[in-house]
């Protein structure tokens, strides 16, 4: 059965045929799925017609300007529409849901509110099967640490009070600062127990240390990495997201830039092309500092 309470919002950007089975899959649980095409330079138009073959509302920004400007122009479609959603649920497009996910996200939040728990947002409670944080139970309610954005069920009422995703980070820590968002005003990130999201969490490349594979007991070790583009968004995004809620989230931002560092010098020493890498996240720390936002300049 689908849902008529939530709508969910997929960002874009050069969309391969998998987008297709994933828009299906969401189309059996929900009654609309808004599509954004974040102004993809390979031209998407066979692939955004065949969503709309589907069912699916597709839009398209001319330039790419982020995840977080394509969201929020998704949620503003699904707002304006007759049938006017109770949730929104973010959705990136290499992310697959499993029979009932949407349900269990929807439960989860009831249950929250019944328990008397100001819900912000709700998570799933494993990504490809790994548990996603957690930070204490309230009221019999399980509620959850820093969440990723895909898959996130997000109720109407609470973005328009607090208001939307923060478009001038342009990519990475923008559901960590709506997160953040929400914890000031009191609501809390709360975990769907029988939720899980198939879900790619980076790359895993075989660790390298003087030109060598290593392994142990035979067995290759793998490291987790990012885009190497990325670095520059995660070192910048952590220092503005830190400068604007260190007081309220002192351990947060503390355990934030730990997290990082110990992240860059691993895959640094470990992780095939840790030049390039570096050379990304200095330019995002300098950028940081300079407290520069927006998509990277050029140069």
């Amino acid at each position: 059965m689908r849902s008529t309470a939530t709508t969910a919002v997929v960002s874009l950007f050069n969309p391969d045929e998998h987008v297709l089975k994933n828009a299906a899959a969401l189309l059996s649980q929900v009654t609309q799925v808004v599509i954004v095409d974040d102004g993809s330079p390979q031209d998407p138009s066979h692939i955004l017609q065949e969503l709309r073959d589907l069912g699916c509302t597709v839009e398209r920004l001319n330039d790419n300007s982020g995840i977080a400007q394509a969201l929020n122009a998704g949620i503003a479609v699904a707002l304006a529409s007759p049938a006017r959603p109770r949730y929104i649920l973010t959705m990136d497009q290499d992310s697959l849901l499993d029979d009932g996910y949407v349900a269990a996200l929807e439960a989860g939040a009831e249950k929250a509110e019944e328990a008397g728990v100001k819900v912000g947002m709700v998570a799933p409670a494993s990504i490809r099967g790994l548990p996603t944080r957690r930070a204490g139970v309230r009221n019999g309610i399980t509620l959850g640490g820093e969440p990723i954005q895909s898959g996130l069920l997000l109720p109407v009422a609470v973005l328009e009070e607090l208001g939307t995703f923060q478009s001038d980070l342009f990519i990475d820590g923008v559901d960590t600062e709506y997160f953040l968002r929400c914890q000031s005003a009191g609501f809390n990130a709360v975990i769907a127990p029988d939720a899980a999201l198939n879900h790619t969490l980076g790359n895993m490349t075989t660790a390298r240390l003087l030109g060598a594979d290593l392994s142990f007991r035979g067995v290759p070790v793998k490291v987790r990495t990012a885009a190497s583009w990325r670095y520059y968004y995660l070192f910048r995004n952590r220092i503005l997201l830190s400068r604007k809620y260190w007081r309220g989230q002192p351990w947060w931002a503390l355990k934030g830039f730990l997290a990082d560092y110990r992240h860059l010098a691993i895959v640094t020493l470990l992780a095939p092309g840790r030049l390039e890498r570096l050379s990304h996240a200095v330019a995002g720390i300098s950028d940081g500092l300079a407290g520069r936002t927006g998509q990277r300049r050029a140069g």
